[in-house]
């Protein structure tokens, strides 16, 4: 994976690229933020932005607890009453951690924005920013310096960094005459504790920089959508072209075959009609019809029987002997046996409308038939 490292400096824009042998190229570029300046960089999976200090806010914070929530908001509320101002301002990332003590660098949201737009205008994207000065060594209880043309780059700290100018160096170094110190280039003042290292690390030593990236959240670019190439997109249109057709083709077999059963069931619907009531010759709605066609030509008997015993129920003289019916001329008949001749009578009238009533030779018996 290749590599770019972006470093900004006064009037000017240094780069190389990561990971080239045996000592990787620097190339200088003035009037860098152009529109278009940095389109001719090679093209790289990572495009990384050595941050100057001065742009950033580093912080310690102390977690509550050690399952302590960590988040953008939760990170701002630690470090609220050590910012001059909004920490909600700040996009906050955690260096390192130390058990419950978090090393953090913050860095205004407004000009991480503006420093992302103004790389994309000219011809790059960034990737990462890592804050400058880690690249030095780690000097316990003490600094490492380093000149670059006007400025100081110091490390005072193994999550701190800072940009002085010589003045300001001066100042401290006087100051401070027992702090260790560890110095890559001449210092402007003498002082007792230095050493001078004989290593010279570089920026562009991807291996030393640290692990962070300060474009969190919003801020990280949108992953590049790659074009599928053109077999490949006729392939898949061809498949699911093939899937559609095997789909209706399915679909229409399906309709096909429940067509086939339902035609075979009405077949064998009307012959069944047929042997049981023959001579109609309905095609359709069998069980709608099914009860009204019985009952026109076998009437229910049962029903017929409690009609008539409810007529009887009135008169207690009146007893009901013999019930007949005939299938074939389809006539209900019966025979009651009278005890009283008033009840007898009084059945008659009653019956007259419903009943054919037919006395018989006894007097004490009635014959009667079913109206039609």
């Amino acid at each position: 994976m290749q590599k770019i490292i972006l470093r900004p400096l006064p009037g000017k824009l240094v780069w190389s690229v990561s990971g080239e042998t045996p000592e990787p190229e620097l190339h200088e570029l003035e009037d860098y933020l152009q529109p278009g300046a940095l389109a001719h960089l090679p093209p790289a999976d990572t495009v990384c932005l050595l941050l100057s200090p001065e742009y950033l806010c580093f912080r310690q914070a102390e977690l509550p607890a050690a399952n302590y929530k960590i988040t953008p908001q939760t990170l701002s509320w630690l470090v609220e009453d050590s910012v001059a101002g909004n920490a909600d301002d700040l996009l906050w990332t955690v260096l390192g951690r130390e058990e419950n003590t978090l090393h953090l660098v913050g860095i205004a949201r407004r000009a991480l924005a503006e420093m992302l737009a103004a790389f994309s205008v000219a011809g790059v994207t960034l990737s990462h920013i890592v804050p400058d000065g880690f690249w030095l060594p780690d000097v316990a209880n003490g600094w490492c310096l380093c000149q670059e043309e006007t400025r100081w780059l110091i490390r005072y700290d193994a999550w701190k960094t800072g940009v002085l100018d010589s003045a300001l160096l001066s100042h401290l170094l006087t100051t401070c005459p027992e702090t260790p110190v560890i110095s890559l280039s001449p210092l402007p003042v003498e002082h007792a504790r230095i050493e001078y290292s004989q290593a010279h690390p570089h920026w562009y030593d991807a291996d030393r920089l640290p692990a962070v990236n300060l474009i969190q959240g919003a801020f990280r670019p949108a992953r590049p959508v790659r074009q599928a190439p053109r077999v490949l997109k006729y392939g898949t249109t061809f498949t699911l072209c093939l899937a559609a057709v095997l789909f209706f083709s399915l679909k229409g077999l399906t309709l096909w075959q429940l067509h086939q059963q339902k035609q075979a069931l009405v077949s064998e619907g009307r012959a069944l009609w047929g042997r049981y009531f023959p001579g109609d010759d309905r095609s359709n709605n069998f069980k709608f019809f099914f009860a009204s066609s019985v009952k026109s030509r076998h009437p229910d008997v049962l029903t017929l029987l409690t009609q008539l015993q409810e007529k009887l129920q009135p008169w207690p003289g009146l007893t009901l002997r013999q019930v007949s019916y005939g299938l074939d001329t389809h006539r209900f008949e019966a025979i009651i046996n009278a005890n009283d001749a008033g009840q007898l009578s009084g059945f008659m009238a009653q019956a007259a409308g419903t009943y054919t009533v037919l006395p018989q030779p006894d007097d004490s018996k009635l014959s009667l038939k079913e109206r039609k």
